[in-house]
């Protein structure tokens, strides 16, 4: 395999041509994780929730360019686990305003520490760091529950936003401590577009969502630092608003059944965002052999990383049904691949 290389990631955001394209696939289910690393951790974590050596030692041996760092607010949650131990989201119990003096904010101090951890751990390996903010929208829908949460922006707006705003205010000052840490990119994501475009009309979209994750924006930009958006489903329209609000790195740009075609966004949209994804996991990191993988992969690399601009990833996160020796034929297509710059 080859080192880790933030810099690789970092000249993709510049659009900058470069031999080796980068690699950046965050957050596999767990049942993975411990066929990569040989492992036994508990199914119902998630990979950043990991302690920061045995983080670092997943992403040394994903390929990855970059660490996730990041934390699972459970606000909120009913979440039943199965008998493998896999924890699965039910409902929302926070569903009236007398549930609002309820809120329990995350501990900053451990969070710090964790950072801390990463950043020392990190040291030497030529990973970057990405930290991975909350964002309120998604935390208030999943503490009320997705029904009562999309019924609300109707029969109960002014629920909807208090709610949003004072986890909109925690997740600032969040974002102003960690940030003085020595981070690379920060990522922010969205809970409320899916394969047909988003659950709400694109002008709740801006009220309850992107008008929070704008003034994230504004903060992450202040601070000279690039911004990841992961953002599911079917967004192409929305991508000159994301280009306007500092994106620097769009993920995953999802297929959406082969009606969302990132050959074309990157006509359209390749020199100004950076596009990070769309190798699908319900297709061919599924179905596919590891040969058809990395005929896949190569495909991508070939044409999304003419004029910079493209990292490599899957069309979501990595789940339980895809492979081990899909994801590395994935991961070695990526390393073995050298591109041919179009430019000097």
């Amino acid at each position: 395999m080859r080192v880790p290389n933030k810099q690789r990631v970092l000249n993709a955001i510049k659009h900058i041509e470069q031999e080796e394209i980068p690699f950046l696939e965050i957050d596999p289910d767990m049942d993975l994780v411990n066929r990569i690393l040989d492992t036994k951790f508990p199914l119902n974590l998630h990979s950043f929730e990991l302690e920061a050596r045995d983080n670092v030692a997943l992403n040394l041996k994903m390929g990855n360019d970059l660490v996730y760092f990041s934390h699972v607010w459970h606000l909120g949650r009913i979440e039943k686990e199965d008998e493998f131990g896999r924890l699965h989201y039910s409902d929302g119990f926070m569903k009236t305003p007398e549930h609002l003096k309820d809120i329990v904010y995350p501990d900053i101090d451990d969070l710090k520490r964790k950072l801390d951890e990463h950043c020392k751990a990190v040291e030497g390996t030529g990973l970057g760091i990405m930290y991975g903010s909350q964002t309120a929208a998604f935390t208030v829908m999943s503490a009320m529950g997705y029904q009562d949460y999309l019924l609300g922006t109707i029969i109960q707006p002014e629920l909807l936003l208090d709610f949003t705003k004072r986890l909109h205010d925690y997740n600032l000052k969040e974002m102003e401590i960690l940030m003085q840490y020595p981070i690379d990119i920060v990522k922010v994501a969205s809970g409320l577009v899916i394969k047909t475009g988003p659950m709400v009309s694109y002008e709740q979209l801006e009220e309850f969502e992107l008008q929070f994750i704008r003034e994230q924006a504004q903060l992450v930009k202040s601070k000279n630092l690039p911004l990841y958006f992961h953002i599911d489903g079917k967004i192409d329209k929305l991508i000159p608003q994301f280009i306007e609000m500092g994106v620097d790195i769009l993920n995953p740009v999802d297929p959406c059944g082969d009606t969302q075609d990132i050959f074309d966004l990157k006509k359209r949209f390749g020199k100004e965002i950076t596009f990070s994804g769309n190798i699908d996991i319900g297709e061919v990191l599924l179905n596919g052999t590891p040969e058809e993988v990395k005929a896949n992969v190569i495909k991508h690399m070939e044409t999304l990383a003419i004029g910079g601009g493209y990292i490599v990833s899957s069309s979501h996160n990595l789940h339980e049904l895809i492979s081990v020796e899909n994801f590395y034929a994935m991961r070695d297509a990526v390393h073995e691949f050298k591109f041919k710059k179009t430019t000097s």
